[in-house]
């Protein structure tokens, strides 16, 4: 199974409302065509800008997708799953996903999948938290990973940064390994949300 993040832009409005509408109707329509399926669509609360999103698919294959003039595909990254996601279906639960880019060396990312394995079940049963995926560069040579985590809220996310030691040491080891670090904080959008949507990013 092969994982693809959009990072997309809106050139025209401030906000994401419009794409979060323009990917739960045209692009999902492309992405089923290809016998593809959207693994969520993730708006900004903080580090994307109010204006972008992020879309998630899973496939066997690559794909692209079209855009109207006025949207802006900023980067795509294509992933292989680890350890999670166990199931490829969409994200429904509602609350904060922090996707976490990691830049590491290929010969690490063996170790960081062993650290990030010891120290979920601690870490999950110690907070309203729940790791979504990790993903690996789909190249032989990967540079880049990604960790999607849910949370119930941002508090949840605070309380997190002090988890019990045994997980805290797997982390610690899991930091030395990487050459650096970016998490930024999104949230699901359903389209019975859309509506809704406020984005204070």
């Amino acid at each position: 199974m092969l994982y693809h993040v959009y990072h997309i832009k809106d050139l025209s409005r401030p906000g994401s409302a419009h794409l979060v509408k323009l990917a739960n109707d045209d692009i999902t329509k492309q992405i089923q065509a290809a016998g593809h399926g959207v693994f969520g669509i993730f708006a900004s609360l903080f580090g994307l800008a109010s204006n972008e999103i992020y879309l998630v698919t899973f496939g066997k294959t690559q794909t692209s997708l079209s855009f109207p003039d006025d949207v802006q595909l900023l980067s795509t990254h294509l992933f292989n799953p680890t350890l999670r996601p166990l199931d490829h279906q969409p994200r429904t639960r509602p609350g904060v996903y922090v996707f976490r880019w990691f830049s590491v060396l290929p010969d690490a990312v063996d170790e960081i999948i062993q650290l990030s394995y010891n120290a979920w079940p601690t870490f999950e049963g110690s907070f309203e938290t729940e790791v979504q995926g990790l993903f690996v560069e789909a190249t032989g040579q990967p540079s880049e990973m990604l960790l999607i985590t849910w949370y119930k809220n941002l508090s949840v996310w605070e309380e997190s940064r002090h988890p019990p030691e045994n997980a805290r040491e797997s982390f610690l080891r899991r930091h030395q390994l990487t050459l650096n670090a970016k998490p930024i904080a999104t949230m699901l959008n359903m389209p019975e949300s859309q509506s809704q949507l406020v984005s204070h990013a």
